[in-house]
């Protein structure tokens, strides 16, 4: 069944393209279509879930030397986040048919927009390293095409600066599969409790070093953040909702998925946790202050992207399994309300034609539904109660609590000004963008058409569901931390 979705959306590349011909900027209406029946169907195996995850395997490579199957999970680590992946990229497909109107070569887009959706599909069900990896480079070679051909500013520059960036993160992960696969003789995912008897401590942190730096990457964690403010800020709106909404999350996915099960018992170690966890803090502090300077609203939303990341890098780096849960649940959160965000931006580029904060304000009275919208994105970035970031932002601060390390109750304080500092950018943000007096330049501005409108108000709504309701989301998480916990040794 996984299998089958995934070669449907890859072989509906062809169609898009074809669509795309005839339908020009409505092909996204069709484009749609695929991503949606993948989500019902995944959406469907919920009791597979439950009773512990489905998996799929099919032998592709078999020999007396080595053997190689496609191989899929769809447990409580890959359920939601697969489940965010086709929701958000399905929402920002019909987003895209009035934001890409009069864009040209539109074939060519929801051909690439099929395949990046494929490739981070493939990548978060895989249970296969090779496999794993073959579909982490499709989720690049797409988005690099999407930001070069239909992005903004010096688009081709900065394509290949995220280009660059990611594929020296690359290099890092493929020697480390090379590397875990030759040790414990299979690159099956579910074979990695192998390496329990067969890598010394110098191995295990030598191969978590390359997997943080190399993930890490695309999760644009600090120090290895650099592509990422320019890319979202240059990327074409529809494409910066996936970049920041979901796909930088796959790399944390990644980290929980292979790095984890390889480093215990030495990610658990005092010294360990205390470092990774002073690292995800840098990043929400560091990318707080950025975003807090910046004028162009969708570089603050980039600089945000970083900051939040390391919220959800910090539950993860506490090695407990409700900070663990908390980063699951934050990656839906996240690509909700970052998604809704992002569309908001996308819509003063295309209603108004400026994204320069100075240049604007008082949108409020001229585009209300826009402006409501935004309220509701900005006050779950901030983390107040009502909306599902707040339950977990806590989860994630319980986890660091949890953790191993000394200075656990320093790194919540930190936490905590981070989030501090995030309600200060939202604020400022809202202020300066639908509030104060209306700028001459935008007198004739007016809420855009129900295909931008309808996407960002479904976002907000789930936003809303999740924080009253976390447990539609919560209740997959815990099984699927089962069998992380039982090959880890988890804390908490």
């Amino acid at each position: 069944m996984i299998s089958e979705l995934v070669a449907l959306l890859i072989a509906f590349t062809a169609v898009a393209y074809v669509v795309g011909r005839s339908l020009k900027h409505r092909a996204g209406y069709v484009a749609s279509v695929p991503i949606w029946l993948a989500f019902l169907a995944i959406a469907s195996r919920y009791s597979d879930v439950l009773g512990g995850g489905l998996v799929e395997f099919h032998d592709w490579v078999k020999t007396d030397v080595i053997r190689i199957t496609l191989s899929f999970l769809l447990d409580g680590i890959s359920y939601p986040i697969a489940l965010i992946i086709l929701y958000v990229t399905a929402l920002a497909a019909i987003y895209s048919v009035t934001y890409l109107e009069h864009a040209e070569n539109q074939e060519a887009y929801y051909a690439y927009y099929m395949l990046y959706v494929a490739g981070m599909l493939g990548a978060t069900l895989s249970m296969n390293l090779i496999q794993f990896f073959f579909f982490w480079e499709l989720m690049l070679v797409p988005s690099y095409l999407l930001i070069a051909g239909w992005g903004y500013g010096e688009r081709r520059r900065v394509a290949y600066k995220y280009f660059l960036y990611t594929q020296l993160g690359t290099i890092l992960i493929l020697l480390g599969i090379l590397y875990l696969a030759m040790k414990i003789g299979s690159f099956e995912i579910m074979d990695i409790p192998r390496a329990a008897g067969v890598l010394s401590v110098a191995e295990r942190t030598m191969l978590a070093a390359m997997f943080v730096a190399g993930f890490g990457v695309k999760m644009a964690i600090v120090p290895l953040h650099g592509w990422l403010p320019e890319a979202h800020a240059e990327a074409p709106t529809p494409i910066s909702v996936i970049l920041s909404g979901v796909m930088i999350e796959v790399g944390l996915y990644a980290l929980m998925r292979i790095a984890l099960p390889v480093a215990m018992p030495v990610w658990t170690s005092p010294e360990a946790t205390t470092y990774l966890m002073a690292l995800a803090v840098v990043s929400m502090i560091y990318g707080g202050i950025m975003a807090m300077v910046q004028t162009d609203v969708k570089r603050l939303l980039a600089y945000s992207s970083i900051s939040q990341m390391g919220y959800m890098f910090l539950g993860v780096a506490a090695a407990s399994a409700v900070g663990i849960e908390g980063s699951i649940f934050h990656v839906v959160n996240h690509g909700l309300l970052k998604g809704l965000l992002f569309m908001v931006a996308g819509v003063l580029i295309h209603q108004v034609g400026i994204r320069d904060m100075r240049r604007l304000g008082g949108l409020a009275s001229k585009m209300p539904v826009t402006a409501s919208l935004a309220v509701v994105g900005a006050m779950g970035i901030a983390g107040l109660p009502g909306i599902g970031s707040f339950i977990s932002e806590y989860l994630i601060f319980q986890g660091c609590l949890a953790s191993s390390s000394p200075y656990r109750h320093a790194m919540l304080v930190l936490g905590v000004l981070a989030t501090v500092i995030s309600a200060g950018y939202m604020t400022l943000f809202v202020r300066r963008v639908f509030f104060g007096p209306l700028s001459a330049e935008i007198k004739d501005a007016r809420d855009p058409p129900p295909s931008m409108l309808v996407p960002m108000a479904v976002m907000a709504v789930t936003a809303i569901v999740l924080g009253v309701y976390p447990s539609i989301v919560l209740k997959y998480v815990l099984p699927g931390l089962s069998w992380l916990k039982g090959v880890s040794g988890l804390g908490g």
